[in-house]
């Protein structure tokens, strides 16, 4: 679903006009964003003289080409992922990864040395499990950034979770309704009195919507950024 912000608008626009200009100011004016989405990758401080920056720049103009308006994901949520993926392609490449496991462990005193499965299979497994704890530990990162741009902290999300589950599925399929309707959805985000527009056209009296508001968009967030773990833990398609 196209967002339609104007970061979005530039990187379809620098596609359409194949101008060398606006992929060239984009590239710009996002390379602080680079920088600092690499070092979060590396959990280190990368500088322009690293190679890991120049993967992650070279990622942001493949993410620039590579951005759609059907995607759900906003650009910047879009090119995270691209620069992410990159950059786990590199350490693979050139065998960096953090607290390398031997995949192989030698026994005996035979010409020949032999992998013990065990150990292959099991140092796989450690590397699977960090892996996705990384990627969660980034997606959570995300989540509260996206939170932050509506003035919404971890700890209020807590408080405002309603606690039954039968409320719970009734906003799930509340948000599943926002999102599918691009001008709803940037009314909901924009409003922050919501009016009776909104509450009449999903069917929910406006005081029950405003207390639920802010579970709301932190739902509509999972449902239209690129944070595939959250959205499996919460049970959520896409």
């Amino acid at each position: 679903m196209f967002r339609g912000t104007d970061l979005e608008r530039r990187v379809l626009l620098a596609q359409e006009t194949r101008s060398p200009d606006k992929r060239n100011d984009l590239l710009k004016e996002l390379e602080p964003q680079v920088r600092r989405i690499a070092s979060s990758v590396c959990r280190r401080e990368i500088t322009k003289q690293d190679d890991e920056y120049m993967i992650a720049y070279k990622a942001l103009d493949e993410a620039i080409s590579g951005y759609c308006s059907g995607f759900q994901a906003t650009f910047m949520s879009f090119a995270y992922k691209v620069i992410h993926r990159r950059l786990i392609d590199y350490f693979r490449h050139e065998k960096k990864h953090r607290r390398i496991i031997p995949l192989v462990n030698y026994s005996g005193t035979s010409d020949e040395e032999t992998p013990n499965p065990e150990v292959v299979a099991k140092a796989f497994e450690n590397h699977r499990n960090e892996e996705l704890k990384y990627m969660r530990q980034m997606e959570i990162e995300m989540f509260r950034k996206s939170l932050a741009r509506y003035g919404i902290t971890f700890e209020e999300l807590v408080k405002k979770s309603p606690k039954h589950r039968d409320t719970r599925e009734n906003l799930y399929k509340i948000a599943a309704k926002i999102v599918s309707d691009q001008d709803l959805l940037q009314k909901f985000l924009q409003q922050k009195k919501l009016d009776k527009e909104i509450s009449s056209a999903l069917g929910m009296h406006r005081r029950t919507l405003s207390r639920h508001r802010k579970y709301l968009i932190a739902l509509t967030i999972v449902m239209t950024e690129d944070l595939t773990l959250i959205r499996s833990h919460l049970g959520l398609k896409g």
